[in-house]
């Protein structure tokens, strides 16, 4: 009787201990697309190439770069033609950063946009400029000084999700168009609409799934 009771003890104290061990590694969403800032480099339409730590902010929809400890956006985008980030390509389009899916001649890319949710609510608490969080997500700090930086504070605080947002987009005579379905995609693409709504069935193909339309989108540009 004794042996069995140190057995359920045992069990006991094993499932307490996963449960504190569970507890320890939950970690709070992140905005950013990467799980951390990383190696990148910047190319520079007048071919100046320059290297950074960075990582794109899905709230904001701003490029970040990290320096001495703070997190800081990367303006003037209209003198930047590309930016690399682990063998991922990054470029400014309608005013945020796409980044291109396919190396096709009708290319696809991708926005990502997210918001910050307080848990249990549809209330959108965070987002560009938006002070609601008080400070934490999407609120910028002017540092004092001769010489002002606008950085971030994007600890996501506890009790708050964030909610993907990503939209599609596909570049076609230098023209951005979104491609929300896909009966949008299959008119960027005349002449093969049959073989595209085929491709679609036959495959099932799904928009909420990247993989499915990247390969829809090189399909069409066959």
């Amino acid at each position: 009787m004794q042996f069995k009771r140190s057995i359920f003890t045992c069990v006991m104290l094993l499932a307490s201990c996963a449960g504190l061990f569970a507890q320890a590694k939950k970690t709070n969403p992140s905005p950013y697309v990467f799980p951390e800032f990383v190696k990148g480099t910047v190319l520079q339409k007048s071919g100046g190439v320059v290297e950074a730590v960075l990582n794109y902010n899905t709230i904001t929809q701003e490029m970040m770069f990290a320096q001495n400890g703070s997190n800081l956006v990367m303006d003037q985008a209209d003198n930047i033609d590309t930016i690399y980030i682990e063998n991922r390509k990054f470029i400014p389009a309608r005013s945020v950063y796409f980044e291109k899916l396919t190396e096709t001649s009708v290319p696809l890319y991708i926005q990502y946009k997210s918001k910050a949710l307080k848990n249990g609510t549809s209330y959108d608490m965070g987002g560009g400029s938006n002070a609601a969080i008080g400070g934490f997500v999407g609120t910028r700090k002017d540092n004092s000084g001769p010489n002002k930086i606008m950085s971030y504070d994007m600890n996501l605080p506890d009790g708050y999700q964030i909610k993907t947002e990503n939209e599609y987009w596909v570049q076609k005579g230098g023209a951005f168009y979104p491609t929300t379905n896909m009966k949008k995609i299959v008119k960027l693409f005349p002449g093969k609409e049959t073989a595209i709504d085929a491709y679609i069935k036959e495959n099932n193909i799904s928009m909420t799934k990247q993989e499915d339309v990247v390969k829809l989108i090189m399909f069409a540009n066959k």
